[in-house]
């Protein structure tokens, strides 16, 4: 009989959304998981009743600590018979980081002394619905912010719904049910100057995005005005390497790789990240302008994405992710913008033959148009529409100076027309004899 009490508390405990054991980690650290980040004088054991979906495990030494390592664990659903899955990382006292435990059966150890530390771990404090349906948000309305939008059952699955095993094993490089980020994980194509390589030369892993960082956004196949159009607006580049055929990449990894870059970014302090992100951001997501017309639910993702990111970011974490770069952020200001010129140009001339799909794209943007008003983002006005340009091959185009110039082309700012003489400007004081 004991026997049979036993088994069934223990097939009950192997039951139910998965956990996650720390092991060895001292007291005094930070923890963090998801949405939630604290300090524990004790050492503290782990997690219990992880839901489905992506979650960000991370610790720190302090919380003023600047190097922060963690894990990405996929928890699946789950049917009444399948057993919950453990995992096991041990604190690395030498390397201050976590890793896999030294002793090849310390796993299987844990699992089957789960029932004597399953009290003392601590339960996941989201509640993840039953349902992906039920977490998709509704259409928001006038200026309000979503009310569902940072609710515990949205919030996180809005900011990682797009992040899948295969998108992890591209990223961090690792094919397997666990992957280990750090701070010091540098970013495939960023611009990290020699000193920088230096102060992070111990990192572990170099990230690699779809969309890299010094990668051209034309397709090398492309040509005259097909090549130019590509320049002034990559929607059809980006398309062909998110669905094309001989590819591995899937059409929501884009949004997958601006959800990745902004929670590492923000969580584990990695400035490569945080780059990521803004690239992303200014280069790709707001200047696909015919991404509204061609995927239109493709693109109130991104949009979606990138509020609940703003507002989460408001809400529950200390600092400000357009505050860390400002050149970058007053780029994306200039990019949303023009992207809202585009949008409302796009739309207008469908007329009535806007889809429904198409016509959320306007009222996503427009939640978070609003929303950027607090911020004193205020997108409206016109900008300059027309001037030569350079591509990163040397070839001039005309195109739309407001996606390329570096200055804001409104107001006090806004470029005028001079006269040349010899190629300088006429009527400038000259000191030569």
């Amino acid at each position: 009989m004991e026997t049979t009490k036993a088994a069934s508390k223990l097939s009950s405990l192997l039951s139910g959304g998965d956990a996650f054991i720390l092991d060895d980690l001292p007291a005094n650290f930070t923890i963090g998981c998801d949405t939630t980040s604290f300090n524990s004088a004790k050492p503290f054991p782990g997690f219990r009743d992880i839901p489905p979906g992506a979650h960000l495990i991370w610790v720190a030494p302090s919380e003023s600590t600047s190097s922060r390592s963690g894990c990405w664990i996929y928890t699946p659903n789950k049917d009444n018979v399948q057993l919950r899955r453990v995992y096991v990382k041990q604190w690395n006292q030498f390397d201050e980081v976590l890793g896999d435990p030294a002793n090849p059966v310390e796993e299987q150890a844990q699992n089957e002394s789960l029932e004597q530390k399953f009290d003392r771990l601590s339960p996941y404090n989201l509640r993840a619905a039953s349902t992906e349906s039920s977490h998709k948000l509704a259409l928001p309305q006038g200026d309000e912010i979503p009310p569902d939008l940072l609710g515990d059952q949205n919030i996180w699955y809005q900011l990682t719904f797009a992040i899948q095993p295969n998108l992890l094993n591209r990223i961090i490089g690792q094919t397997q049910d666990i992957w280990h980020v750090s701070t010091t994980d540098g970013v495939a194509g960023d611009n990290a100057s020699a000193n920088e390589a230096q102060l992070y030369a111990t990192a572990t892993s170099r990230l690699r995005f779809t969309f890299p960082m010094d990668a051209r956004l034309i397709n090398p196949d492309a040509t005259g005005a097909e090549r130019t159009r590509q320049a002034l607006d990559p929607t059809e580049w980006v398309i062909q390497k998110l669905e094309g055929p001989n590819g591995d990449n899937r059409p929501e990894d884009l949004t997958g790789d601006l959800q990745f870059s902004f929670l590492v970014g923000m969580h584990l302090g990695n400035f490569s990240c945080i780059e990521q992100w803004f690239y992303l951001t200014t280069e790709l997501v707001f200047r696909s302008y015919s991404l509204t017309i061609d995927r239109p639910q493709q693109a109130r993702s991104l949009i979606q994405t990138f509020h609940a990111q703003l507002l989460y970011n408001n809400r529950y974490l200390q600092g400000d992710i357009l505050d860390l770069m400002p050149e970058h952020a007053r780029k994306l200001r200039l990019a949303l913008t023009t992207y809202k010129t585009r949008l409302d140009e796009n739309l207008r001339g469908l007329g009535d033959l806007s889809t429904p799909d198409q016509l959320a794209v306007s009222i996503v943007f427009s939640s978070l148009e609003s929303w950027l008003l607090r911020l004193g983002w205020d997108l409206r006005g016109d900008y300059v529409r027309l001037g030569n340009v350079m591509l990163e091959d040397g070839e001039m185009v005309e195109a739309e100076l407001s996606d390329f110039e570096d200055e804001d082309e409104r107001g006090e700012f806004a470029p005028t027309i001079v006269e040349m003489e010899n190629g300088k400007e006429a009527g400038l004081l000259s000191w030569d004899s």
